[in-house]
């Protein structure tokens, strides 16, 4: 399992969201975001970069136990609720502008955070 990020974006809202499905790219961008080791708030524009992913899937529970391919079920994210690492790969909730809420499973991905 990869090192945790330094900073978090639990409950933050997003201000630009780019995806890139033929590129396996996902970009979503802050106004601020947490540094966890002084627990400081960093008031800078700051990205979530999930990239070069083996599979990309998402899953909406309030409508159905199963995962689907990325590109069936994302929609334009407007709060990021949390990041986890797993076994297999990451793990975000986000809530989406529609108002939905996805779990985001990334197998094997590059993930970065961008001052």
């Amino acid at each position: 399992m990869p090192p945790a990020l330094a900073y978090s974006f639990d409950d933050a809202v997003a201000s630009k969201f780019y995806y890139d499905l033929d590129g396996k790219r996902l970009e979503i961008h802050f106004t601020h975001c947490w540094e966890i080791a002084t627990g400081r708030r960093h008031d800078e524009p700051c990205q979530l970069l999930i990239h070069h992913w083996a599979d990309a899937r998402c899953q909406e529970p309030n409508v159905s136990p199963h995962f689907v391919p990325l590109d069936a079920g994302m929609g334009i994210v407007s709060l990021l609720l949390s990041f986890a690492w797993t076994a297999e790969g990451a793990e975000v909730w986000i809530n989406t502008i529609d108002e939905r809420y996805l779990l985001l499973r990334f197998t094997n991905p590059s993930v970065e955070v961008v001052l």
